[in-house]
Parts: structure tokens; sequence; C-alpha cells
């Protein structure tokens, strides 16, 4: 890791205390991912546990050519689900993306593995990731159980928003469809419905909140 890296990784893990920062500037690996990259893929052996230094990173799972939005992870977080296989040789179950170009660190599963019991700091972490995407997937399973898909269309393009600052977003009625694991003739639909409401405007593959 070279000093650039390191400064990056100092800065968004400042908690974490300087042992520990160095341990993982010394046995850490910091990758570039460009948009829409693997990050984590759904069957591969899980070898890194993942933090996002920056960018952002898309947390799915794929059955049957469908692609089911779990979370985000932003900065300074990592994935639960790594967790689960922390302790076995098991095949990942979901898959990331870089939502955007992204500084991902990837730590050996062993050292993490060693500084859970090392660093209480750092299994801290661990914890209060755990429950921050545990919230988001009861979020997930709320929208599907309790919500209209207008309703959950409406909050995919708010948290959209929200991760990227923008009201203003460039997106495709497919993506939102497969985010969404519905049929882009049922998004299309919903959204002609929302722009007749005044709640969007649509001009191509970009889409206004209002």
């Amino acid at each position: 890791m070279d000093e650039f890296q390191s400064t990056i990784v100092s800065e968004c893990l400042s908690g974490l205390g300087r042992d520990l920062l160095q341990e993982i500037i010394t046995h850490g690996e910091v990758k570039a991912f460009d948009a829409d990259e693997y990050v984590i893929k759904q069957g591969q052996l899980l070898k890194h546990l993942p933090i996002v230094l920056e960018g952002m990173v898309k947390v799915f799972s794929e059955e049957d050519d469908y692609q089911f939005l779990l979370y985000y992870i932003h900065p300074g977080a990592t994935c639960i689900f790594s967790f689960a296989h922390f302790f076995g040789e098991k095949k990942m179950a979901f898959s990331g993306t870089a939502e955007k170009a992204s500084s991902v660190l990837l730590i050996p599963v062993h050292k993490a593995r060693e500084w859970m019991l090392k660093y209480p700091v750092f299994s801290g972490m661990i914890v209060k990731e755990y429950e921050r995407h545990y919230n988001d997937l009861l979020e997930t399973t709320k929208q599907i159980l309790c919500y209209n898909l207008e309703d959950r269309i409406l909050q995919y393009l708010q948290t959209k928003a929200s991760i990227t600052g923008n009201t203003l977003l460039a997106i495709s009625h497919a993506t939102v469809a497969t985010d969404l694991a519905t049929s882009r003739e049922a998004i299309s639909r919903v959204m002609k419905k929302l722009e007749r409401d005044h709640k969007v405007l649509q001009s191509g593959r970009k889409i206004q909140l209002l």
C-alpha cells in the first residue's frame, strides 16, 4: 500500500486506533473498481473483507437471471453478508458491484478473524455494521410486504438521490426493474403515473424527482 492509499485508509478509518490502522496498512490492499465492476461475486469463495473507502457498492442477490437489491455500502462501511463466510469455506450467496468509481480496502479474511479477537474496536465496528444493514434488510422486507410498487419505486429513487446528492438521476427503467426484481413494463407503467401525478419528470434515460 503506497503513501497516498495509506492516508486515505487512515482518514476513513481514523476511529480504529493507531495500532490496528498500522496492521491494516501492512496487510490490506486498496483496489479501484469502475462503475458496475464486481467487488464480490455470488458463487465465489470469500477471500477478503471489503471496506468501502470512496464511492459506493451495491449489494444484491442473483436468482434465475434476476437481481434483487439488498442494500448499499457507504464509505467506511463493510458488508454484513461477508461475516457469515468468516469461519467456513462456503460460496457467497450475494454479489456486490461498484455503483460508481470506487476505492475499496480488501482485508484478508484470516487477518479479519484475528483482529476481531485482538481489537475490541474492530469487533465493535463489525457489530455496528451488522445492526445497520440488518435494519436495511428489515426495511427492504417491509417494502416488499407492505408497500405497493409505486411506493417502492419512489423510495428507491429517493435513496438513489440521497446517494448521488442529486435529484436528477441518470437511470433507465430497465435498471430500476432489475434492482426491484420486477418487469420493465411494470416500471414504465408506474413511472407514467408518477409523472402524471407530478412526482417525477422523465427525459430519455433521466428521471427528475420533484
